[in-house]
């Protein structure tokens, strides 16, 4: 019987090399089919001296400030290629024993006065960053966080002429700098293969009608498409500044029993309700409107065909009539500017999208209807 588990050298390679090539699809097909998750990594803008560009005895330095200027287009490629919501410059400050000039007597206030005067220079330069808490500036607090020399100092006894000592009061006399960031893409999705489908009603006021809220990285396009249902898809940069906006897009056309209508009467009666609550969803400039004086005036504006204002429409439910008795209410209450929409022939509307950062938020507003929608990312 033991004869029966005995495995000779060929069947045992042919067995591992069967389990080695199984293993090695599983791993090929795991790696396609999952979006690459980025990893923490520790990044750091090269430390800067800028303490011999200060005069002696001075604590304020154009000079100083002008070599920030010219890395501010590294630092503000740094941060964009960088993962990480903050990013945290490091001042440090150093003090030799030389003596200080007058009214700075007490050791170390001279090297505080020019960090502080560094950290003013980045508020300065950087006013939006810093704004926005993606740039956190730190200093020495106090004197006793400047770091004073070891290398003695008595002029009696020559030390300032002393070329050895010359080179290790400059060492000991600084105003350096770094930038540290995370470097990590916290709770992001890659934008290739990401999907998401959602259906079953309009969104909450209590969450500004957003029913899609997500954070992307990479590079590829968002392919939204909306239906017949109106929804808006915006790209939001880390600041809360929109960078890109589809408006409100709808992209089925509309059939019976809706064809008099260039726009389905409830949603331009729901979306211009938002927009006088002054509610975040209806505003920006990517929002169309038009201007009707009465309600006449408006059934023109939003029929195929704006002769037939007076014809009865009292059909189509709750989304032609009842729609219709809300513009009216509207109109009869003095509201002379309405929200309509745009209607896209083609299945969706593309929206390129890239960041690095993963920073940029992806978000989808419903206000209206009993929305359905997609958003597909390609890369």
């Amino acid at each position: 019987m033991n004869n029966l588990f005995e495995i000779s050298s060929d069947e045992k390679n042919r067995i591992m090399n069967l389990h080695e090539s199984a293993t090695k699809r599983q791993y090929l097909t795991l790696e396609q089919s999952t979006p690459i998750v980025p990893t923490t990594t520790s990044t750091v803008f090269p430390k800067q001296n800028v303490g011999n560009q200060f005069k002696y005895g001075q604590y304020e330095s154009d000079v100083v400030k002008n070599s920030i200027i010219n890395l501010k287009p590294k630092i503000d490629e740094f941060i964009k290629t960088n993962g990480g919501k903050q990013f945290v410059v490091n001042i440090s400050a150093g003090e030799s024993n030389v003596t200080n000039p007058k009214g700075f007597e007490t050791k170390g206030s001279l090297a505080l006065a020019r960090a502080n005067s560094v950290k003013k220079y980045f508020g300065e330069i950087f006013p939006d960053l810093i704004k926005s808490g993606v740039l956190v500036i730190k200093t020495p607090k106090d004197v006793s966080q400047v770091i004073l020399g070891k290398t003695p100092y008595d002029r009696t006894k020559g030390d300032s002429k002393n070329p050895e000592k010359i080179k290790q009061y400059n060492l000991e006399q600084f105003v350096t700098f770094d930038i540290q960031g995370a470097g990590q893409l916290s709770n992001t999705t890659n934008i290739c293969n990401w999907k998401v489908k959602v259906s079953g009603g309009a969104g909450e006021l209590s969450k500004n009608y957003v029913t899609t809220n997500v954070k992307l990285y990479g590079t590829g396009t968002l392919n939204f498409s909306t239906g017949r249902i109106p929804d808006r898809l915006v790209i939001m940069d880390s600041s809360g500044v929109i960078t890109q906006d589809t408006g409100y897009v709808a992209t089925g056309p509309l059939t019976t029993p809706y064809k008099d209508f260039k726009y389905v009467p409830i949603y331009v009666a729901q979306l211009s309700s938002v927009k006088l609550k002054g509610n975040e969803s209806v505003s920006g400039s990517k929002i169309i409107t038009i201007t009707a004086n009465n309600y006449d005036e408006l059934l023109q504006n939003i029929l195929v065909d704006s002769k037939n204002y007076k014809k009865d429409f009292s059909y189509g439910g709750d989304e032609v009539f009842l729609g219709l008795q809300q513009l009216k209410k509207l109109c009869n209450s003095g509201v002379k500017e309405f929200v309509i929409y745009t209607i896209i022939t083609t299945e969706f509307t593309p929206t390129p999208f890239n960041t690095k950062t993963g920073d940029e938020k992806v978000l989808v507003y419903s206000p209206v209807g009993s929305t359905g929608y997609s958003v597909n990312g390609s890369c």
